[in-house]
C-alpha cells in the first residue's frame, strides 16, 4: 500500500461521514449512499434480461466464487452483489467495488459481456488492499472503533453496531492498531 494511504483513507472518511451528516460512530447504508451517488445497486435477478440459466449460475452453482461487480456501460453504473451472502458481507462487497471507483483505479484487464456490457475485473493486488481499507475505514471509522472499544464494547457489539460482519470488525480493530491501543491502556475485550 502506498505511504499515507491510510491516513488518506479516514480522512475521505471522515468528509464522507461529514457530507451525510454521519459521526464516526454511525452506520452508513452502503446501498443507500450508492444509489444517492445515482449507481445501480441490483442482485443478480434485479439485472435486466439475466436469463434463468445465467441467474441459477450465479446464485446457485457458482454462490461462493464471487462477492460484487461493477459494470459501467455509457456514463451508467451497476454494482451486482452476490444475494446469497449475509447482508454483513455485501455492505463490505458495496463499499469496496465504490473504493475502487472512488479512487479512479484501472484494471488489468477489461472484458466485455456478450451485450457489449464493460465488466471490469482483475485489479492488481494493490489496488484491492486499497479498496479494502477505504471501505474498511468508510464503514467503521478508526476514531469510531477507539470510541466503542473504550467503552468496553465486544467484536461482536462493534460488528453489529456497524452492520458489518465479525471477520471485518476484528480486522479492523487489529489492523488499525486499535486493539493494541486499547491493551496498553489495559483495556483489552474480545
Amino acid at each position: 500500500m502506498r505511504r499515507g494511504f491510510k491516513t488518506q483513507a479516514e480522512k475521505i472518511s471522515q468528509s464522507l461521514r461529514e457530507k451525510l451528516n454521519l459521526s464516526v460512530r454511525d452506520k452508513i447504508d452502503p446501498k443507500s449512499f450508492l444509489e444517492s451517488l445515482g449507481f445501480f445497486v441490483w442482485t443478480p435477478a434485479e439485472v435486466p434480461g439475466i436469463g434463468p440459466d445465467h441467474l441459477a449460475q450465479l446464485t446457485i452453482h457458482d454462490r461462493d466464487s464471487w462477492s460484487g461487480v461493477t459494470i459501467r456501460e455509457e456514463g451508467a453504473t451497476a454494482i451486482i452483489i452476490n444475494s446469497t451472502h449475509p447482508p454483513t458481507r455485501q455492505a463490505n462487497t458495496l463499499m469496496h467495488e465504490w473504493a475502487h471507483i472512488e479512487l479512479r483505479h484501472k484494471p488489468n484487464r477489461v472484458d466485455r459481456s456478450e451485450a457489449g456490457l464493460l465488466l471490469l475485473s482483475d485489479y492488481p493486488p494493490d489496488f484491492e488492499e486499497e479498496a479494502d481499507w477505504l471501505a474498511g475505514a468508510v464503514l467503521m471509522p478508526r476514531d469510531g472503533l477507539v470510541h466503542f472499544r473504550g467503552r468496553g464494547m465486544s467484536n461482536d457489539d462493534i460488528a453489529g453496531q456497524y452492520g458489518v460482519s465479525l471477520e471485518l470488525a476484528t480486522w479492523r480493530l487489529r489492523m488499525t492498531g486499535v486493539e493494541r491501543q486499547m491493551q496498553a491502556r489495559g483495556q483489552y475485550y474480545k
